[in-house]
């Protein structure tokens, strides 16, 4: 784990030890090494348990700057800056780039980053994080200081949580702007910078997908569209994997995570890259789903000659072998942890530190069958009834169905979907949250909306492809594997978001075609089996298998559950739902789904409070029993 903590002193009065040590819980109960810095008007606190990496902070005259920075954009950066082949970090160059230009060219910057760059003189400065926050950002403001920190946990010094937001995570409502889980902390969003002026912290957006109109004239030049997919994926790795050391990669079998392992393994045996993937991770679960995609991704290990660890059927919720991680806030896939922290500690012990991954493929490369809403709209009724009625074939499912659902409930007013969509985007809250509380939040009245048919008559493709990158924010910031990798994501790179918002849907939506560009740029890089597949298994059994699976542990845990504490819900009605959905009396994607949202939210603050570690010798001596009440 890395930190920084940047403290603005607003009005010179320096920090004091009280202040120091409540900065310091975090790094005394991680047993990091950590050191203060101080500066004109800030000090910066930064803690680590491994030196890999480059400085968190930097300082260039009257100018200090904290953050973590992984720039795409390197050589536009130095131009900018009139140090072209210079060796300052990546750090160093964007405070020059601040210090020169102030926030007018936060937009132009590429790549990771999280960062504060102060001036202690005129008490103003920027704190800006990219376009997919793979790199976060939080602030808080205390009597007479502001500070900036990577983790919203060392900024909350008084513990309190926001009730608020941790009723929006098992709810599944949106959360209020800028939350998070702790009271008083706030997250830059993703996409933004903050303009800081004698204690003032002004918001502004620099990037927004909907900027982005479709192309429809590229479904006319396949063969240039994917060679331009191809490139731009190219330029992506190389600068994720250029100055970083062993590389390793997750490689599920899917397309995605074989696209950039495969795509990797070419440029280097081309010579492109100095050094390619040391090697790759698998998961295997055979329990509750009965899939293994070894076929697949045996594939590329075959056709790359890669070294590959298979981790087969870790446990899940909790392992023997690894305590669970302290995040920096709530996650939804709290079950797989177990799974995560072997993958660490085998890449960790290679001599691993950079992970690439897959992820962002769907939200980029999926299309959405909207269009036939679109084609209604302008007219193009005969070729809707076509596509229509091909798909019917293809999939075997109902004309009227697919109709229905894309060409004919898009096209209804707002106030209809909530009464006629009976899917995903429809469910109710679930019956064991608290009325008082749902009701403070203004949450009593929920409705069920369906935010994938929004958008103008006409656009409703193009919303819905802009809607899913809009949502898509990295989520490896502050888990276990983000905690312990530099993990890097070769899809998240903004030129190619901006080429895949593009995208018409003759080349995102093709039945049983689906990422048709990407399966097209790795034509003759992807091996053939894998390209061509289609479909992959659903997780459904595999999250029903976790819950049933740890059913003694998972009692334990709702015992006493601390969102009840906390007035979030109602126990006895959350253990009676629990029971019934793995009896099998309330089995559905529904109730799972809610399930997940609230245990994955209960494990987080029982972790942070030492209850649930503490709980696991009980909780096995009462294995296979039913949650009961507690005495």
């Amino acid at each position: 784990m890395r930190f920084f903590t940047c403290v603005l002193d607003l009005q010179g009065l320096g920090l004091g030890n009280r202040a120091r040590q409540a900065y310091e819980v975090l790094p005394r109960r991680r047993g990091l090494h950590y050191e203060w810095q101080c500066f004109e008007g800030a000090a910066v606190l930064t803690g680590w348990d491994d030196p890999y990496g480059d400085p968190l902070v930097a300082q260039d005259g009257d100018w200090l700057a904290a953050g973590m920075v992984r720039l795409d954009n390197r050589l536009e950066v130095e131009t900018c800056v009139h140090r072209r082949g210079t060796t300052a970090t990546d750090l160093e160059l964007i405070l020059r780039v601040v210090a020169r230009y102030g926030s007018e060219h936060v937009s132009k910057l590429l790549g990771d980053f999280a960062f504060v760059a102060w001036n202690g003189k005129t008490q103003s400065g920027v704190a800006a994080c990219d376009a997919f926050a793979v790199q976060k950002i939080f602030y808080t403001q205390c009597g007479r200081s502001l500070s900036f920190a990577s983790r919203a946990e060392v900024l909350a010094i008084d513990g309190e949580y926001d009730l608020q937001h941790l009723l929006a995570l098992v709810s599944s409502s949106d959360r209020p702007p800028g939350s998070t889980a702790f009271r008083g902390v706030r997250q830059l969003p993703r996409a933004s910078f903050a303009a800081i002026e004698k204690g003032a912290v002004r918001l502004h957006q620099y990037w927004s997908a909907e900027d982005f109109a479709m192309e429809p004239s590229w479904a006319h030049s396949e063969a240039r569209i994917a060679d331009e997919c191809r490139t731009l994926l190219i330029a992506s790795i190389r600068q994720r994997v250029a100055r970083c050391g062993t590389i390793w990669a997750q490689l599920s079998g899917g397309i995605d995570s074989s696209s950039i392992t495969s795509l990797t393994q070419w440029l280097a045996e081309r010579g492109e890259l100095t050094e390619g993937i040391a090697g790759t991770v698998t998961f295997v679960d055979h329990r509750g789903t009965s899939t293994d995609e070894r076929a697949y991704s045996e594939s590329v290990i075959e056709r790359w000659g890669l070294r590959n660890e298979v981790i087969i059927d870790p446990p899940s919720w909790y392992d023997n072998e690894h305590s669970p991680p302290f995040t920096d806030h709530p996650r939804g896939n709290a079950h797989v942890y177990p799974r995560e922290a072997r993958m660490c500690a085998i890449i960790r012990k290679a001599g691993g530190h950079v992970l690439l991954t897959g992820v962002g493929g769907d939200q980029l490369f999926m299309g959405n069958m909207l269009y036939l809403a679109d084609w209604v709209v302008h007219g193009r009724i005969r070729s809707a009834v076509a596509d229509i009625a091909q798909r019917a074939a293809i999939g075997r499912v109902s004309f009227w169905e697919i109709a229905y659902r894309n060409a004919v409930l898009p096209l209804l007013p707002r106030a209809a979907h909530a009464r006629l969509v009976h899917d995903q985007h429809a469910e109710a809250l679930p019956p064991w949250l608290e009325s008082r509380t749902l009701k403070k939040y203004g949450l009593d009245n929920h409705p069920a909306t369906a935010p994938a048919y929004g958008g103008r008559w006409g656009r409703k493709y193009h919303h819905a492809a802009v809607s899913m990158v809009s949502q898509l924010e990295c989520s490896t910031h502050g888990s276990l594997s983000g905690d312990a990798l530099d993990v890097r994501h070769p899809m998240l790179y903004r030129p190619l978001v901006e080429f895949a918002l593009r995208l018409p849907p003759e080349l995102r939506a093709r039945p049983h075609a689906h990422r048709w560009v990407l399966r097209e740029a790795m034509r003759g890089i992807l091996p053939e089996r894998v390209r061509m597949r289609v479909g992959k298994p659903g997780t459904a059994d595999f999250l029903a298998w976790s819950l049933s699976s740890q059913r003694a542990r998972l009692a334990f845990l709702l015992q006493r559950p601390l969102l009840g504490e906390l007035g979030i819900l109602d126990p006895d009605k959350l253990r009676a739902a629990f029971n019934a959905a793995l009896d099998g009396a309330a089995r559905s994607r529904q109730v799972y789904g809610a399930l997940f949202d609230t245990i994955a939210t209960e494990v987080w603050l029982q972790t942070r409070s030492g209850r649930w570690a503490r709980g696991i010798a009980s909780s096995d001596r009462a294995r296979g029993s039913s949650i009961q009440p507690p005495s």
